[in-house]
């Protein structure tokens, strides 16, 4: 991954802020188009500073190869028009990122392909929903907002003993490779809007994407050169690269925060539910070293009430998004799902007064102290 310059040696990979790449003489360029030398050519088709964050997310997931795109949609698109065709079935998760489902169920529906939205926490729906031309699984784990635990092992096996030429594709955005490796428990692709936890600042918008080389190089080759051109700039690269560094560090933070302001609210009168993996005892099956920074909880409180709460918070940041170091809290029903339908929403159980929090670096008891003096002026 490293471009040598002879006299220079930079730690940090440098921006190659470049759109294009020289040649040395046309034969050079040739055999760089034709695939048979390897090389940059022009930076829609690669860059170093794309390809060195590919590199890491693919030793952090245990791949043999990744990708960088220019937004977590970039990723999902790119993944997906590379794995189907038209009349092909894609079978996902009923709880999936508001855009995700979206794109799943107004986008790839238009193009001739079948897509079927079942509770993968069901295996025997799973199951029963399986048809002869499915060719994907799609999920998220844990789910986006209401935080269920999908077991990739056992989603992975029944899909591949039934359709061994189906990919099982897992967004990991929630998990982060610090606590969750979805290849190493028989995925096949995994997904993540890197502008979340792996970059980590709330200052870039990417996605990136990993599996086995021969997929990776057709996402690249087709899905991303031709069908998305959700191509990442050299610039958030390196931000990302930067951000990367500090990912293990940070996740800890995230994780401790978080379980201290999950046992808090969980006493609270005016909280009516509390969902986060380290309440639950199966989440250790598959996530090791914490349970993610993102808590989602129901209040005893109307949608309007709840928007009270949300506005009274002095500390707590009113804003989409999640894995920044501040802390951030939205209300899902009419924010980040707000393309979910009401069934759709009471299908993938977001309540009227469910919020997400994404809970941030700065220390708990700040954060703590800030939601109680909420709830607690609620509750008068």
């Amino acid at each position: 991954g490293k471009i040598e310059i002879p006299g220079i040696a930079p730690l940090a990979t440098p921006i190659f802020q470049t759109s294009t790449f020289e040649f040395e003489t046309t034969a050079q360029g040739a055999h760089r188009f034709a695939g048979e030398e390897a090389g940059y050519i022009y930076t829609r088709l690669g860059n170093p500073n794309t390809t060195k964050i590919g590199e890491k997310l693919a030793a952090l997931e245990h791949a043999e190869a990744g990708m960088a795109m220019a937004s977590g949609m970039g990723a999902v698109t790119t993944v997906m028009w590379t794995v189907l065709h038209a009349g092909d079935h894609l079978l996902a998760d009923d709880a999936l990122y508001g855009c995700t489902f979206s794109f799943f169920t107004h986008g790839l529906t238009r193009y001739g392909v079948e897509v079927t939205l079942v509770d993968f926490e069901d295996l025997d729906a799973v199951r029963a929903a399986i048809r002869p031309n499915t060719k994907a699984f799609y999920f998220e784990t844990p789910t986006n907002p209401n935080l269920k635990l999908i077991d990739i092992a056992a989603i992975s096996k029944i899909a591949h003993e039934n359709c061994p030429d189906a990919k099982v594709i897992v967004d990991n955005t929630f998990a982060t490779p610090y606590l969750q490796r979805p290849l190493d428990l028989g995925a096949d692709v995994v997904i993540h809007s890197a502008t979340k936890y792996l970059n980590g600042h709330g200052d870039v918008i990417a996605g990136m994407a990993a599996g086995t080389k021969e997929f990776i190089d057709e996402c690249n080759l087709f899905g991303l050169k031709d069908m998305t051109g959700a191509v990442l700039g050299p610039f958030e690269a390196f931000l990302i690269d930067r951000g990367l560094k500090t990912l293990d560090i940070r996740v800890k933070k995230h994780c401790e925060n978080a379980m201290r302001v999950a046992t808090f609210l969980e006493g609270h009168p005016m909280v009516k539910r509390v969902i986060y993996p380290g309440l639950e005892s199966h989440a250790k099956k598959q996530m090791h070293g914490g349970f993610g920074g993102i808590i989602t909880f129901e209040l005893n409180a109307t949608r309007e009430q709840s928007a009270e709460f949300v506005n009274s918070l002095k500390l707590c940041t009113i804003a989409v998004s999640l894995g920044d170091a501040e802390t951030l809290i939205e209300h899902p029903a009419t924010m980040t799902h707000s393309t979910y339908t009401p069934e759709a929403l009471e299908q993938a159980g977001i309540g009227e007064s469910m919020l997400r929090l994404s809970v941030g670096l700065e220390d708990a008891e700040d954060i703590i102290a800030d939601l109680k003096a909420g709830l607690d002026n609620l509750q008068k």
